[in-house]
């Protein structure tokens, strides 16, 4: 049997399940899966495997024990798919974090849930921006106290350990850190929920800047307007044209003296949405 504790995804699990089973059993089919479980329709289970149908929790039950997982597994197994499942990022964190402290599974996926830290503690990109500033210290107390709002010398000292790990930053000849190019991909689920997080977090602290920073130090502005669906896609592609443009310019900077953050927030303020619908 495959191993449950290898995959994140519980569908894939399912439909790698099925090819195992069908390869042992002759003959064996997605209505027989689905006798097998216990389940009254006959096309279920595939449907489930096709993202077309979920699993209750009853029904977690009941494809456990036609898989026969063990206790642990089918533990696992329910948390993959309350996960797939869960309709708010505050659920989704706590389901990744009880995917994420199994032990078999941190195994396979040794670098995952530090890619995931990465973005989910807002700070540890900034801290891996604040190694340009030529006055930067590698003290984890000079670390907290120089960034806004503060931080602990804990938090600062295990960020440059993750940012390590992670291959994010190195040390040159001489021993001092330094940024690495590599970039951490977002694209799957984990990474996505992960960038959720640091963008929730990055707009919460925009909010107070306007409050505790000086105008000097901030550019906060917004436009609110109608828009056709033409108009809306032409500004989506300027948006992102403008954010590659600013990203390219400042990377080019040698002579840092700050760290700071730019949002961009783009969204619908009208209950009738511009594609037509709900």
């Amino acid at each position: 049997m495959v191993n449950v504790f290898a995959y994140r995804d519980y569908r894939q699990f399912l439909r790698d399940a099925f090819v195992e089973l069908k390869r042992e059993r002759r003959g064996f089919s997605h209505r027989a899966f689905a006798r097998q479980a216990g389940f009254a329709s006959s096309n279920f289970v595939h449907l489930v495997m096709q993202g077309k149908r979920n699993l209750s929790i009853a029904g977690v039950q009941k494809v456990a024990r036609a898989l026969k997982l063990k206790r642990d597994e089918s533990l696992f197994f329910e948390n993959l798919v309350l996960f797939d499942q869960a309709k708010t990022d505050a659920e989704r964190n706590i389901y990744y974090e009880r995917i994420a402290a199994n032990r078999k599974y941190a195994e396979v996926h040794r670098l995952e849930h530090g890619q995931f830290e990465y973005y989910s503690r807002w700070y540890v990109p900034v801290i891996r921006e604040m190694i340009l500033l030529a006055d930067f210290q590698e003290d984890p107390e000079w670390i907290a106290r120089h960034i806004v709002p503060n931080i602990t010398p804990r938090e600062a000292r295990e960020a440059i350990d993750l940012l390590l790990e992670l291959g994010l930053i190195d040390r040159d000849a001489k021993g001092k850190l330094v940024q690495r190019t590599r970039h951490i991909s977002s694209g799957d689920a984990v990474m996505s929920l992960a960038m959720s997080n640091y963008q929730r977090e990055m707009i919460e602290r925009a909010a107070a800047t306007i409050e505790d920073l000086p105008y000097a130090q901030r550019e906060v502005g917004s436009v609110t307007f109608a828009v056709s669906r033409e108009k809306l896609d032409a500004a989506r592609t300027m948006i992102r044209e403008f954010r590659s443009t600013l990203s390219g310019f400042l990377a080019e900077e040698n002579a840092a003296d700050a760290v700071y953050q730019f949002n961009m927030q783009l969204f619908n303020l009208s209950r009738v949405s511009v594609q037509g619908g709900e």
